[in-house]
């Protein structure tokens, strides 16, 4: 009987995860559509972004604020504040620079 107690948690963590990777691939299919040059020119661009980076970036895009990233994703709100300081390092942008409206200018 302990098996299935140990196991319950594990399938919980595995349906939270195929649930997420879903709703990532349907929040991708739908952007792509609509925003093609910007996913291009971002992959062109900043072709060093990790994959939670590009996400992220995505949602920014979007307009879905840190709080709302970080449901959608399954992370802690401070995970997508981290997120949002290494792709800020990696974009060089100066701190009046806001990350969301650089990423509009992207095409």
């Amino acid at each position: 009987m302990q098996y299935s107690f140990y196991t319950k948690p594990l399938i919980g963590c595995y349906m939270t995860a195929t649930s997420t990777q879903q709703n990532w691939l349907d929040f991708f299919s739908r952007f792509e559509k609509e925003n093609k040059n910007f996913v291009i020119g971002l992959s062109k661009q900043h072709s060093d972004l990790t994959q939670a980076q590009f996400r992220v970036c995505l949602y920014l895009r979007a307009g879905y604020n840190t709080k709302s990233i970080a449901d959608t994703l399954g992370l802690s709100i401070r995970s997508v504040e981290s997120h949002c300081y290494r792709i800020r390092k990696k974009f060089d942008l100066n701190h009046t620079i806001n990350l969301a409206t650089y990423l509009y200018s992207i095409r």
